[in-house]
């Protein structure tokens, strides 16, 4: 006999991931527990957060860090290691807890997470129609893909010399990979 396990409604996800200790995706009422990161997945999200910050000042965007939630759609909610917004931000909700335009996501992959951040979270920020970029950094390498949109979808650009610099278009910027893993130590 098989055993079926209820799924959850999106706001009983949202009561339970604001209790819980860590956070949590929520796709399809299915949860997905966000443990924190290693020491290398920490300091790369923390340079990229420094980079675009500097990058961006004083330019009308706004970076958030990995406590922000971003609703993909009714269903789907992520929590991107950082994301940026051109303009005015706009939530979902009275708190500011839950980000409705994202410009750019970045993920930062870890080992429990590096499929989904490369497959499957392709899609679902395709969904979001702010989203214009989606930064992919790996934590065991130097090691970076750059999605962008277009009109016929998403164009990637992947980048693994740490001279190498991303422009990113949506922001008005451009930063150095070596910036993204400044005093990182990668194991071999």
């Amino acid at each position: 006999m098989a055993v079926q396990i209820r799924q959850m409604t999106v706001e009983e996800y949202l009561s339970f991931d604001d209790a819980s200790e860590i956070q949590h995706e929520f796709i399809d009422g299915d949860l997905i527990p966000m443990p924190g990161g290693s020491g290398p997945h920490n300091s790369i999200v923390a340079n990229a957060i420094i980079a675009i910050g500097n990058a961006v000042a004083g330019r009308g965007r706004t970076v958030f860090a990995s406590q922000m939630r971003v609703q993909v759609d009714d269903f789907k909610y992520l929590y991107p290691d950082a994301s940026v917004v051109c303009g005015e931000p706009a939530y979902a909700d009275d708190n500011e807890v839950i980000l409705l335009n994202p410009t750019v996501v970045v993920e930062v992959t870890s080992p429990s997470s590096i499929e989904r951040d490369r497959v499957r979270k392709v899609e679902l920020y395709g969904a979001v129609p702010s989203i214009q970029g989606y930064l992919i950094l790996d934590q065991k390498r130097v090691f970076a893909k750059w999605y962008t949109r277009s009109e016929s979808g998403w164009h990637l650009r992947q980048f693994t010399d740490p001279a190498d610099e991303i422009e990113l278009e949506p922001l008005g910027c451009t930063l150095a990979l070596s910036q993204l893993y400044r005093g990182v130590t990668l194991q071999a």
